[in-house]
């Protein structure tokens, strides 16, 4: 029996309805308006091609048998420009495939028998609308997440750029005050040390030790600058800068730190080269204070779709399937890093047997003006 006597509301779905026989079209669309949808009805298969639009029509119901185009070529041919709407596969006549083997194979959401009269089909119908509803909401949470994604990525940019500008802003500060105090101050000493011959060997050894250790703060104050604001990047180019680093670092950290690369100051862009340089930095500091290692092995290769930067060590290791850490921000940040100038980084690493740092990033052609 047709549901009467109840007040219908609009729905928001729209049902196509694709019938060769006339009268069946007229009653379902009537069917189908009294419950509140909004029909689009055709009688061939071609039609409905050209009616339906992917996302503006939640169910189709198809005849199986029709002439130049079957039901089962229209559902291929749907399928193809959208892979989850809801369809309906209807017949009136016996010697088709079985139901269950159409389901599985047109990948439709109903088979209805015409003799089982109009209360079945809207039993099928309430069933694919509310199917079509759940994947609505499952799109609408998915995209959801991806524009929070996408806002996140932003954010974490914004970060990277401003921590590169807050690093250039303490650098200068180091570099042109406390340098310069640091500067005077040894330069006082030095004079006092110069101009007091009758000062006793004990203030003497006082103030050679206050120019030792003003000497020494100078130096590690240059360096503390030159790691926060790697400003040879544009006069001495990636590859120098990534040797001298290096040099610099085996110095402090009394690691033997082997460097190879081939790029021959390739130009890349500012933003590619300083967050190379960072993952460098990023990745020895892990290296020298977990890692137990003694020797550690740089390179920087360049070919000619790619820039592959590794960085692997012979340290004590550890199980990269369990690198879990919250707190791992170096991690996270080179990761980052890596995702904000189009690479990829890879981990590796075994208990006992070292790990390695794998950035790669791909090369794009001048014609596409990004690198």
């Amino acid at each position: 029996m047709v549901r009467l006597g109840t007040v219908v509301q609009q729905s928001r779905h729209t049902i196509l309805v694709v019938d060769d026989q006339e009268e069946t079209l007229i009653s379902n669309r009537l069917l189908l308006e009294r419950e509140g949808h909004h029909v689009l009805a055709t009688m061939s298969g071609e039609e409905a091609l050209a009616l339906f639009c992917p996302g503006e029509v939640q169910l189709i119901i198809v005849d199986y048998f029709m002439p130049r185009m079957s039901g089962e070529e229209v559902i291929l041919a749907l399928r193809e420009r959208d892979a989850e709407v809801q369809i309906l596969l209807q017949t009136g006549y016996s010697g088709e495939k079985p139901p269950r083997e159409m389901l599985r194979e047109l990948a439709i959401q109903g088979y209805h028998d015409k003799t089982d009269g109009p209360e079945r089909l809207l039993l099928w119908v309430d069933v694919a609308l509310k199917a079509a509803d759940q994947v609505g909401h499952i799109r609408a949470a998915e995209r959801e997440i991806a524009d929070s994604h996408t806002q996140l990525q932003r954010l974490s940019a914004r970060l990277l750029r401003l921590q590169e500008e807050e690093r250039e802003h303490i650098s200068r500060e180091l570099h042109d005050h406390l340098g310069q105090l640091l500067t005077a101050i040894g330069m006082n000493a030095e004079w006092t040390l110069n101009h007091c011959a009758s000062a006793s060997l004990d203030a003497r050894e006082r103030l050679q030790e206050a120019i030792r250790l003003v000497r020494e703060a100078t130096q590690a104050t240059r360096e503390l600058s030159a790691t926060l604001r790697p400003s040879e990047l544009q006069g001495l180019g990636l590859e120098a800068s990534i040797r001298k680093y290096t040099r610099e670092f085996a110095r402090r950290s009394s690691l033997d730190v082997e460097f190879s690369s081939n790029l021959h100051e390739h130009p890349l862009t500012p933003e590619v080269a300083t967050n190379l340089y960072r993952v460098v930095q990023e990745a020895l500091t892990n290296v020298a204070r977990h890692a137990l290692a003694t020797r550690i092995g740089v390179s920087l290769q360049r070919s000619a779709q790619q820039i592959i930067l590794n960085v692997e060590d012979n340290g004590k290791g550890f199980d990269a399937a369990h690198v879990s850490d919250p707190h791992a921000v170096g991690l996270v940040g080179m990761y980052e890093r890596a995702r904000l100038i189009g690479g990829t980084l890879t981990l590796r690493s075994t208990p006992g047997a070292g790990a390695s740092v794998t950035l790669t990033v791909p090369l794009v052609t001048e014609k596409s003006g990004l690198r």
